[in-house]
């Protein structure tokens, strides 16, 4: 399914094709330069990682039965199908109607040009009204200004913010169907 698609950008439903661009954001440092999570050092630590991020992949993004996904892709590309990024909303939680939200641009050339904007605002719409969302939030940690900023420019609040190990503070922004 076409979700979105203007002059420049495109964004589409995820395919089992995206597997390799989508494990290459995950490992890519300077994308996930406000990301707590390690980034594989080894070659065992990068199997280790393609192998768990592949099984996630199969058993909690494509799989067949539409019930046991635990992620929702939106996948940005150009109008030749190149990778530029994704949007995803994941701890989706049915019963508290709501659910966090996530972004990478991961083609460096496409920063700064609004498609992350542009993406958000209409996969924010897409959920909250096609999907019985009633609220999505953000976590990101404190350093990462583009995205509290790009955030706040969409119409998210801040809401809160814990701790975590070695002292990564996170910020928790949110937006509620009533202000859209």
């Amino acid at each position: 399914m076409i979700y979105y698609q203007d002059e420049n950008i495109k964004i589409r439903d995820v395919r089992s094709d995206d597997v390799i661009n989508l494990f290459s954001c995950r490992i890519d440092k300077e994308i996930n330069l406000h990301d707590p999570r390690p980034i594989p050092n080894t070659s065992k630590e990068l199997i280790d990682e393609c192998i768990n991020f592949c099984n996630i992949f199969n058993d909690e993004i494509i799989n067949e039965n539409v019930k046991d996904r635990k992620y929702k892709y939106f996948i940005i590309t150009n109008n030749s199908d190149d990778f530029i990024g994704f949007v995803n909303f994941f701890s989706i939680d049915k019963e508290k109607k709501q659910g966090e939200m996530g972004i990478i641009i991961a083609d460096k050339r496409c920063w700064g040009k609004g498609i992350a904007f542009t993406s958000i605002n209409i996969v924010t719409k897409y959920i909250f009204n096609n999907m019985d969302i009633n609220r999505i939030y953000i976590e990101t940690g404190e350093t990462n200004k583009p995205a509290l900023n790009l955030f706040s420019k969409l119409g998210f609040n801040r809401c809160g913010e814990y701790i975590e190990d070695d002292n990564f503070k996170f910020i928790v922004m949110e937006k509620n169907i009533n202000s859209i």
